[in-house]
């Protein structure tokens, strides 16, 4: 066991503490030779390479299995809304899987990982850069630093601040998350950087 995952849970909110108790115990009882570290801010669970990761966050939970789509692991489609991994967003252990199914796609996802297609290189997918909604290019004019910034991003970052936007379902939403952009590129931070330690 990992102290910085430890420290990771001990600071989680309260509501999570036994939801990623729960999924750290039943990863290490399913894969005893599994380790475990922090990595992009988050408890990861590794055998040669990355196999499964578990994340904290204000009101809820996510865990989700690493490159699961590129070595063909076919995970349930979760019920609720959508959360970071494959499971939605977690709010207490009923929200999972039961312990069995999890264990059958840890034990699955093992035997993907150790096979020779799970060391081939990733294809990456083209970027594709999304339309700068008026709102924002007209905000990033304003703000020189900001707009360096934005232009100096990568593709996916920058989509990931536009998709953001326009995911927003009313105006004063819309105004709100256009005042956050500003201010994040100003001080050049990309959308997730909460999550980049």
């Amino acid at each position: 066991m990992n102290p910085d995952v430890d420290r990771y849970i001990e600071q989680a909110a309260p509501f999570a503490r036994p939801v990623l108790l729960h999924l750290r115990q039943l990863v290490h009882q399913t894969l005893p030779e599994i380790s475990e570290q922090i990595k992009w801010g988050m408890p990861f669970f590794c055998l040669q390479h990355n196999l499964c990761f578990m994340a904290a966050f204000k009101a809820h939970c996510g865990f989700g299995f690493w490159r699961a789509d590129a070595l063909g692991l076919t995970v349930p489609a979760a019920g609720g809304t959508a959360g970071m991994g494959q499971f939605g967003k977690i709010c207490r252990i009923s929200d999972l899987p039961a312990d069995v199914d999890l264990q059958v796609l840890l034990r699955q996802a093992a035997d993907l990982a150790a096979s020779p297609a799970a060391a081939l290189p990733r294809q990456k997918k083209p970027q594709t850069a999304l339309p700068l909604p008026a709102p924002v290019a007209a905000a990033l004019q304003q703000n020189a630093a900001a707009s360096v910034f934005f232009q100096q991003m990568t593709i996916a970052q920058q989509n990931d601040y536009i998709e953001w936007f326009l995911q927003a379902k009313t105006a004063g939403t819309q105004q709100k998350r256009l005042e956050t952009i500003v201010l994040w590129l100003s001080e050049h931070k990309t959308r997730n950087w909460k999550y980049m330690k």
